[in-house]
């Protein structure tokens, strides 16, 4: 039975975090049915009552909600105001920086299970045998599999401001294979980095439901993460270390567009790794720029597709236990050599060069809820050194807006904007 439960464990989380919403109010579909009657219908009217200092007497006014969306009357496909709030312009993949901003006075939560495949050993853009790689290391990794959980909490001061946190908890496996063929294995587990983040809205060319938008993002990264993860005394390899050790800032631009039903954008972001942490070494720094487009299906459901680009700089410096103590190189008559045991302990076999696809789609099962599934594959890999080549990636995301008294779309502020979807 323990053995079920750990082999699980990615899956049992994922229901964990997902049973509550079985017992979720029968006003969440209600509120979904009238989103579905405006979006197939275009037509609905609300009926607004104006105050008046001069009359008790209150008069009905007749106000066409798709004329003050400024709404074409002959549209050839169907309105879409996108899953998510106006905020990120409706639609927008909740793996990128700075996805899913909420409305003023709005928290928004998100959490995320990712797993990510490594197989196979590739230096610069060509593969490598696993018998050559051991002509030059004494062991060498087969495979890895890491599994990362991930909270996030947001919540926005105005239409021109958000601040959001991130934690996470991380596992790492990997699959060792020796000169001989004897196979051995390492693991690290724990909590990783902690990712806090601000959202500043430059441009707009609408604060309700902008068709164009411009943000700045920064950040920062705090070394929550251990960077002291052993195996009976001896430091683990840096790629299975739980963080970085250092405050690592980092800046991003995003842009936004939208004509429904489509949904299109990018992000460039700079993390940088500035100093040196304790042990001696420091990360490289990390250049990214991501590409999406989205199409909306219908009224609660997206299709996505990205182009993912990434660039890591070497590793700097090298780890006390591994320059000082020996630890990771291979040794003789007990005595450490210059070799090392495996390349995962040079730090010249870190950094490189690669763009991704990703693929997935978003649903819409509640009023502002969100469930996001993707997978990602490498389109091109430039690794620096020898190192293990990345095979796959998948992640499911469940992103939800809480609205609260002061937000335009609190039920209690009487503002009645919950119909529109966003």
């Amino acid at each position: 039975m323990s053995s079920f439960f750990y082999n699980n464990k990615f899956i049992l989380q994922f229901v964990f975090w997902i049973f509550p919403l079985a017992v979720l109010p029968n006003e969440c579909l209600a509120e979904l049915n009238d989103l579905i009657n405006y979006e197939d219908i275009y037509g609905n009217e609300q009926t607004i009552k104006p105050a008046s200092n001069e009359s008790d007497n209150e008069v009905d006014e007749s106000t066409d909600i798709s004329k003050e969306l400024s709404r074409s009357e002959n549209l050839s496909y169907p309105l879409f105001l996108g899953l998510c709030c106006g905020k990120c312009g409706g639609n927008m993949p909740l793996n990128i920086f700075g996805a899913g901003t909420p409305e003023p006075h709005e928290f928004r939560i998100k959490m995320n299970l990712n797993w990510g495949k490594m197989v196979g050993m590739r230096r610069g853009t060509s593969n490598r045998s696993t018998k050559d790689t051991l002509g030059q290391y004494m062991m060498t990794p087969r495979k890895m599999d890491m599994y990362m959980s991930s909270v996030s909490v947001g919540y926005a001061f105005s239409d021109r401001f958000f601040v959001g946190i991130m934690g996470m908890y991380m596992e790492k496996d990997m699959e060792m294979i020796r000169r001989g063929g004897r196979r051995s294995s390492m693991n690290s587990q724990g909590i990783g980095d902690t990712m806090l983040m601000t959202k500043t809205l430059l441009y707009a060319d609408d604060y309700l439901i902008p068709a164009s938008q411009v943000s700045l993002l920064l950040g920062v990264s705090i070394p929550t993460g251990s960077i002291n993860q052993d195996d009976k005394g001896q430091i683990l390899p840096y790629s299975m270390q739980l963080g970085s050790g250092t405050f690592d800032p980092f800046i991003g631009v995003l842009y936004e567009g939208s004509s429904s039903p489509l949904w299109w954008g990018a992000n460039a972001s700079y993390l940088a790794r500035a100093y040196e942490n304790y042990k001696s070494y420091n990360l490289g720094d990390e250049y990214r720029l991501d590409l999406y487009g989205m199409y909306q299906v219908r009224h609660n459901l997206v299709g996505e597709l990205q182009i993912k680009g990434k660039y890591a700089g070497d590793i700097e410096g090298e780890a006390r236990e591994i320059e000082q103590d020996g630890d990771g190189h291979m040794k003789m008559m007990g005595v450490p050599t210059a070799a090392f045991m495996s390349n995962l302990y040079d730090p010249d076999n870190y950094g490189g060069s690669t763009i991704d696809l990703t693929t997935g789609v978003q649903w819409q099962p509640f009023h502002n809820h969100i469930l996001n599934a993707q997978f990602t594959v490498p389109l091109f890999q430039n690794l620096h050194g020898t190192q293990l080549e990345r095979d796959f990636t998948a992640s499911v995301t469940y992103y939800i807006e809480v609205p609260l008294r002061k937000s335009r779309r609190s039920k209690k502020s009487g503002r009645g904007l919950d119909i529109l979807g966003f």
